[in-house]
């Protein structure tokens, strides 16, 4: 799957608190897989404003190098199951498209 800076602060956000022993491994592992890392923080020049509350970053090469990631049918489960429960709640129409990027897979 690839993902784009969005989709990678998106996905930890959508997570629950709360969860089983398995979930939370599966949790952890997911995370591990799409957190943003130094290296990402200088290679997309990302950079927070904590005032603003404003995370900005170099789109254009986020457009051309995105991270691919490779979850298991586990964490695929997992995540679509996470999906389904926020189906009835409003989100903004970018987290939206991460959530059909998880159902594509």
């Amino acid at each position: 799957m690839e993902l784009h800076i969005k989709d990678r602060i998106y996905i930890p956000q959508i997570l629950p608190q709360n969860g089983t022993f398995m979930e939370y491994n599966l949790k952890r592992s997911i995370i591990s897989k799409v957190q943003i890392t130094q290296a990402d923080r200088e290679e997309y020049n990302i950079k927070e404003n904590k005032e603003e509350g404003k995370i900005t970053w170099d789109s254009a090469k986020d457009l051309q190098i995105p991270l691919h990631v490779e979850f298991s049918n586990d964490e695929l489960s997992y995540l679509k199951k996470v999906c389904e429960g926020l189906s009835d709640s409003p989100f903004p129409d970018d987290l939206w498209v991460t959530v059909e990027k998880i159902y594509n897979s």
